[in-house]
């Protein structure tokens, strides 16, 4: 499969096998997130793997008792110190480059887990001062994302995602502008919207081509 096709076909699992994740695959998966963009090549992310059943049923309890976060083998509790994006970027750096890093850590994980056969679900909703107990966080770290993960044992649909006429303008913001006519979208913007559009259906026409074989 293709990068593409990972990202694709990526679904939030919540609901998974009783079947310990690898830890190469724990691994590979922190590793991908290691190679994420960072601002100014700035690492300030950490990540702390959780396997123990009681630690992971006071994470479920700490993320507004989600129980199904109980389900999962494994949770990634992904971390950050804003001081060093601070010291370099200030104010900016603290409180938008931080988290871009670990967005785009969080991100890259998910879609390592994908290609790897595992499902996961990006979980924003928590209490973090009750995280910061159950992770021993000191003072100056802070809590970005919790990423459970483990066997899918379920298929999630797909969701209706916005159709890409409606969110891609070219050049210019054109959302208010309404150009003579060709109403919201001028002739060479439709042409590139259309090509963009071509061009996600063929990739969704050989996945479906591959489940139609499938069955």
């Amino acid at each position: 499969m293709h990068t593409m096709d990972f990202i694709l076909n990526r679904r939030s699992v919540r609901k998974f096998k009783d079947k310990k994740v690898p830890w190469d695959n724990i691994v590979n998966i922190v590793n991908a997130a290691l190679n994420a963009p960072t601002a100014g090549n700035i690492f300030n992310v950490k990540f702390i793997v959780v396997r123990e059943k009681n630690n992971i049923d006071a994470i479920s309890t700490a993320c507004f008792n989600q129980k199904w976060i109980s389900q999962a083998p494994c949770v990634i509790a992904v971390v950050a110190e804003p001081e060093h994006q601070k010291r370099y970027y200030g104010t900016r750096g603290e409180k938008l480059y931080t988290i871009q890093n670990t967005a785009a850590c969080t991100m890259s994980m998910i879609i390592a887990a994908e290609s790897l056969g595992l499902g996961s679900c990006w979980v924003g909703a928590f209490e973090e001062d009750r995280l910061r107990g159950v992770l021993g966080l000191p003072e100056q770290v802070d809590v970005h994302a919790i990423l459970p993960i483990g066997f899918p044992d379920e298929k999630p649909k797909k969701q209706r995602k916005p159709w890409i006429k409606t969110v891609l303008y070219i050049e210019k913001w054109w959302g208010a502008r309404k150009l003579p006519g060709y109403g919201y979208y001028s002739e060479n913007v439709m042409k590139t919207t259309k090509q963009a559009g071509d061009a996600i259906k063929k990739v969704a026409d050989k996945i479906l081509g591959k489940e139609n074989q499938k069955k």
